[in-house]
């Protein structure tokens, strides 16, 4: 069945859009949702009943219907389908069905249809010849796609990254303009556009500005970045503005150049009209879109809503395994402890049969490091302490054979903090030097911090006063160098927990008001959440 409307060919047998000389593949789901509407066009159809006719073979989240509805809106416009509220979806655009077509060769027409046909292909020559003529001319203009990069939102939990958003910027601007034929707005035309652009970090009110910003601008498409993570391991967030519609996906890699030279390519291969030619027509990466989705939520901490979001692109993709991983932490954030560390296995091993070796790492430093906190607060037992144990083990191996030396320290710190736990006061101490080496070796040493309240907290189980103290000044003159809040919150709790040993109970309180100030400055909804908690006498670990 092929139709056409508003300027294009669709055609629902082969699944292709034929749009502004384009052809794009429709995603098998969201073509079956599109035919059953099309077929029910004067009904309203409830989202029971397309769920029960398109996913009738597995059991889905209602997410995945609205992903389809939304990419058959980006893809045929934003009236195709009425929403009524409570009740379900309408085609309401207006078809013209194409009849099937006989060549020219293969059936005898009558003589007036031969001329009609002589004067179209006369016609078509002429107008060929003369597009030729003017494509050739040196006066011809060819309206090029633009591209405009927002300042980096920079995320990073220190002041060491502070060139990030608009060196980060400039960064994109010129890679894309020197990978691509896209036309790039350069950062001085942005910059002065309107004036709450002339920032250097976006806040996230800032987000609905940004259509307006795009229309100011001219461009076709306007680029918005995040940066999340810590050193040796980034998240690079990404938002793509295309008039009213928003696209969204997450990168994740070991450097910032990495993360960025890989949004140039995405961008590059999306809409560069050379890469277009000789690549497959773009297909909406669904499960990266949820990912991100997802993301969004469990950063405001509603853990719920974003386990739908990460279970349904793992639906999607079963092979993304960071949306597992941050299922996994959902869950657990929950209070489903069990429940995550489960996914957490499956992670390791998908990620040994991917060969994704950061990631199986990660994941077994995870399960570790979860079990050290249930020992620590919820039901304290050995044998907790005994599995954390292999499991951080078999991080530091994993991360030696593939010379990970980021969770070699980590694995190192994890280590010492068993020991610790154990009163194996002298097996912890040399595990913590070595960690404090490798973070020394790390741009931003900073993670030279955790290892130091390590160092302090055995100092003061061994009534060593004033070498604790000594332990914790060096760690916050650290995290004061670096401008780290994470770190300076992390202090401020740890000292607040001896003074409570202590029965100091004022002391400890004014240690957590303090954490609880520079979280709220840091506007930071996982440290104010850390601090409230202790507080509340509710010690819940968050994962991150």
């Amino acid at each position: 069945m092929r139709f056409t409307f508003n300027d294009s060919e669709l055609n629902l047998t082969t699944g292709l859009l034929i749009k502004d000389g384009q052809t794009i593949s429709i995603r098998a789901k969201t073509l079956s949702v599109l035919k059953y509407l099309i077929a029910e066009k004067d009904h309203v159809v409830t989202k029971q009943a397309l769920l029960a006719e398109v996913w009738h073979d597995v059991v889905v989240q209602e997410q995945v219907l609205v992903q389809s509805i939304k990419e058959i809106r980006d893809l045929l416009g934003s009236h195709v389908i009425k929403t009524y509220p409570r009740q379900g979806y309408q085609w309401t655009a207006e078809l013209n069905h194409i009849n099937k077509q006989y060549s020219f060769f293969g059936k005898s027409v009558n003589r007036a249809s031969l001329l009609q046909i002589a004067v179209l292909v006369l016609l078509t020559i002429i107008g060929l010849v003369i597009y030729s003529l003017a494509s050739n001319s040196p006066s011809a203009k060819t309206a090029k796609f633009t591209v405009a990069f927002l300042p980096i939102i920079n995320d990073m939990p220190d002041d060491i990254h502070d060139w990030v958003p608009l060196q980060g910027m400039d960064y994109l601007t010129v890679s894309l303009k020197k990978n691509s034929q896209l036309q790039l707005i350069p950062r001085v035309a942005l910059l002065q556009s309107l004036p709450f652009a002339n920032q250097e970090n976006f806040q996230p009110s800032d987000s609905q500005k940004l259509p307006v910003l795009a229309q100011a601008l001219k461009v076709d498409l306007l680029v918005q970045t995040r940066l999340r993570g810590y050193p040796q391991d980034f998240q690079l967030d990404y938002s793509f503005y295309l008039g009213q519609r928003v696209e969204k996906g997450v990168i994740l890699a070991a450097d910032i150049a990495t993360a960025l030279e890989q949004l140039v390519q995405k961008i590059a291969q999306r809409f560069d009209p050379d890469a277009i030619k000789t690549s497959q027509p773009y297909i909406s990466n669904f499960s990266n879109e949820a990912f991100a989705r997802g993301i969004e939520l469990y950063l405001q901490r509603e853990y719920l809503q974003a386990s739908t979001f990460f279970a349904t692109a793992l639906q999607s993709n079963n092979d993304l395994l960071a949306a597992r991983r941050y299922l996994a932490a959902s869950y657990i954030n929950s209070g489903d402890i069990e429940q995550g560390i489960t996914l957490m296995k499956e992670n390791i091993a998908q990620a040994r049969h991917k060969q994704m070796h950061r990631e199986e790492i990660r994941s077994h430093l995870m399960i570790g490091v979860l079990l050290i906190h249930r020992y620590q607060n919820d039901s304290p037992a050995s044998d907790d302490l005994t599995e954390a144990e292999l499991y951080i083990r078999l991080t530091k191996t994993l991360a030696e054979q593939y010379q990970d030396t980021l969770f070699i320290a980590y694995a190192l710190e994890e280590l010492a903090k068993i020991k610790r736990l154990q009163q194996q006061y002298q097996q912890a101490i040399p595990l913590l030097a070595a960690a404090m080496q490798y973070h020394k070796d790390f741009k931003g040493s900073y993670g030279q911090t955790r290892a130091l309240i390590e160092l302090a907290l055995i100092a003061f189980a061994q009534n060593k006063e004033t070498l604790g103290h000594d332990y914790f000044s060096q760690a916050t003159t650290i995290a004061y160098q670096n401008g780290v809040a994470t770190n300076k919150v992390a202090i401020l709790l740890a000292q607040a927990q001896v003074a409570l040993t202590a029965q100091q109970i004022k002391q400890a309180q004014a240690y957590a008001e303090q954490a609880k100030a520079i979280a709220i400055k840091a506007t930071s909804n996982v440290l104010i959440a850390q601090v409230s908690a202790w507080l509340a006498e509710n010690n819940s670990y968050q994962v991150n």
